[in-house]
């Protein structure tokens, strides 16, 4: 999103201090998952920006904010985190 990451900063952290990132920080605290991106980790987040959101079909994130559908989002969320500390090199190594 081009918004500076500090790797002294929560995942969260670093998200919530984003212009680009508003949705997906709505999104991570109507899942519930403040908390568990908050810990140590480490975690790489694919962390979409909010141009894609925008580009779902209408109605798609009012949808997944709303209390009923809490799991749907956290596992549409939960695809976008692994585990451990992935750079770009890493990540094109694969």
């Amino acid at each position: 999103g081009g918004e500076a990451m500090y790797p002294k900063k929560t995942i969260v952290d670093n998200a919530v201090n984003s212009k680009a990132h508003t949705t997906l920080v709505a999104a991570v605290s109507a899942a519930g998952l403040v908390e568990t991106l908050q810990t140590p980790g480490p975690f790489t987040v694919f962390a979409p920006v909010n141009d894609a959101f925008e580009n779902l079909p209408a109605g798609t994130v009012e949808t997944l904010l709303k209390p009923e559908n809490k799991k749907t989002l956290t596992t549409v969320l939960t695809y976008h985190v692994v585990s451990g500390t992935y750079d770009f090199k890493a990540i094109s190594e694969l």
